[in-house]
């Protein structure tokens, strides 16, 4: 009964590790626009998309079709926007035992209102059960176990309407850092301080421009529910675009919290080959992660890094082939972890994706334990 009940456990954990939010996809920076804003409203990239992001939508698909809010049946006034997100996933799953799954992961939907140069922003959906880690949750939090906010904040922008400029944000939002991949099981979001459902409440000082962009955000734990994030800090990350083709970029991260302390520093790199239609992105952090103790504590050093090469086959296929690297203490031999990734997306239509879904991962290449795998089919419908 124990080892059924360990299993159940595995498997449960292992779904919500599978479950999404819809993030902006960086294999179209470079490739499609120079900026997340220029087809998105939020600084950070994901969500809502702009006038120019709906019509890079239409056009990347196969059979096209309107790409506005319900294909355009519903007009609302110019001061708002609405959108929504729907994804759900079903195939294989090997842990080493073997599971055929099925399983809802996201149901998100959006709204945003602006008036000059002032917005705010929401985000309401389905919130999947958490699984108590805080031993005093708030009344809030067991309220908010299948309905929450994941986001909402205000935001002002130097330049009313604009892609660039300066962006001002306060709320509940992910903190802009590393390569910000819409995959989350990859390891350097994981591992790399933006894990799922890793929003807490902050401001951000946001600045982009066509060939450099910043981003600083002070931080501190929800005090509202129990989250997935338990520290205060603060995050930056910087990207300069070399030439239209390519681009390089630099993070740093602090985390404190009753347990520990955690200081990141990390570099990103992207390149795309015009001619190939071939994007190549990376992430590579150093983390030094101090554990409280009475007397003070161990203090593991960790590698977080991650590469992906993105080809586009036509207008509406997109295969992506990564590679993932984690050791979170470098002292410990074969205490790493690697994954090779595939994803193979077809944009069907300006709101429907189908994405086909695997991973193989080894602990230590083989030599630490057995090998995980998975293949899911999903489904991600946009409003």
């Amino acid at each position: 009964m124990s080892r059924v009940v360990l299993q159940l456990a595995l498997v449960a954990v292992l779904v919500a590790l599978a479950s999404g939010d819809a993030s902006a996809y960086p294999q179209f920076q470079l490739s499609r626009d120079q900026t997340c804003t220029g087809c998105h409203i939020s600084p950070a990239g994901g969500g809502l998309l702009t006038e120019n992001g709906m019509a890079v939508a239409e056009a990347t698909s196969q059979y096209g079709t309107s790409p506005e809010f319900m294909y355009g049946a519903l007009k609302p006034n110019d001061a708002f926007a609405f959108g929504g997100d729907f994804r759900g996933m079903g195939g294989y799953l090997q842990t080493p035992q073997q599971y055929l799954l099925a399983f809802p992961m996201q149901a998100d939907l959006y709204g945003n209102a602006h008036y000059k140069a002032f917005s705010l922003h929401v985000t309401l959906g389905y919130r999947p059960k958490a699984y108590a880690n805080d031993p005093n949750p708030s009344p809030f939090s067991r309220l908010s176990n299948t309905l929450w906010s994941r986001e909402h904040y205000a935001m002002w922008q130097s330049d009313e309407g604009s892609p660039t400029g300066l962006f001002v944000r306060v709320g509940r939002f992910m903190p802009v850092f590393g390569l910000r991949l819409a995959e989350h099981p990859v390891y350097t979001r994981r591992f790399g301080g933006t894990p799922l459902y890793g929003e807490t409440y902050g401001v951000a000082v946001e600045y982009v421009h066509e060939k450099y962009e910043g981003h600083v955000t002070g931080f501190i734990k929800d005090p509202l529910i129990d989250p997935v994030q338990h520290a205060d800090g603060a995050a930056a990350y910087g990207e300069y675009r070399v030439t239209s083709t390519a681009s390089v970029g630099a993070e740093a991260m602090v985390e404190v919290s009753t347990d520990d302390k955690k200081f990141r520093g990390g570099v990103t790199g992207k390149y795309f080959m015009t001619k190939l239609d071939l994007l190549f992105q990376g992430e590579l952090q150093v983390v030094d992660q101090r554990v409280n103790g009475p007397s003070g504590g161990g203090a593991p050093v960790q590698l977080v890094g991650y590469a992906m090469a993105s080809k586009f086959f036509s207008k509406a296929l997109l295969l992506d082939l990564g590679f993932g690297h984690y050791d979170e203490n470098i002292r410990i031999k074969d205490l790493d972890r690697d994954c090779i990734d595939l994803n193979l997306h077809w944009f069907t239509t300006s709101h429907f994706e189908a994405i086909l879904n695997g991973r193989a991962e080894f602990l230590a290449l083989g030599k630490g334990g057995p090998t995980g795998a998975y293949v899911f089919l999903q489904a991600h419908y946009r409003l």
